[in-house]
């Protein structure tokens, strides 16, 4: 296996070891950070491209009767919550990945079956009321 000197310190490196690169400073949190930031700024663009429709549907249905307004405004709230489930669950791993306490990973993880039966529930609502 060949070797690699370092002048400065006077260590020998392994071939596999030299070229494995750096992983320090917390890349982990780094990357994490920078997916977040990509997903929340494609979620503000997507918000704000959509917003007039939304607006106009809300208030379309807010001049209806109860039963248009749920059906207007139920499917953002399935999208909203089916969001968070997924930011739980990847809040969840996240945390059991990084080796912090399982208090925290269980938190996350009630929030997710919260979220999870709320999301059934809007979903079996939107169902029932289409189907009248």
């Amino acid at each position: 296996m060949t070797a690699h000197y370092d002048e400065i310190h006077g260590v020998v490196i392994s071939e596999d070891e030299a070229r494995g690169g750096v992983t320090g400073h917390n890349v982990r949190y780094v990357l994490a950070y920078g997916m977040i930031g990509v997903i929340a700024m494609f979620a503000a663009i997507a918000i704000y491209n959509g917003f007039d429709r939304l607006q106009s549907n809300i208030e379309a249905a807010l001049s209806q009767s109860p039963s248009e307004v749920f059906q207007t405004v139920a499917p953002y709230a399935a999208i909203v919550l089916a969001g968070a489930i997924g930011v739980a669950l990847m809040l969840g791993v996240w945390n059991l990945l990084s080796g912090r306490t399982n208090d925290g990973t269980q938190s996350f993880m009630r929030f997710r079956v919260a979220a999870q039966f709320a999301t059934i529930c809007v979903i079996m609502a939107i169902l029932y009321v289409s189907a009248v």
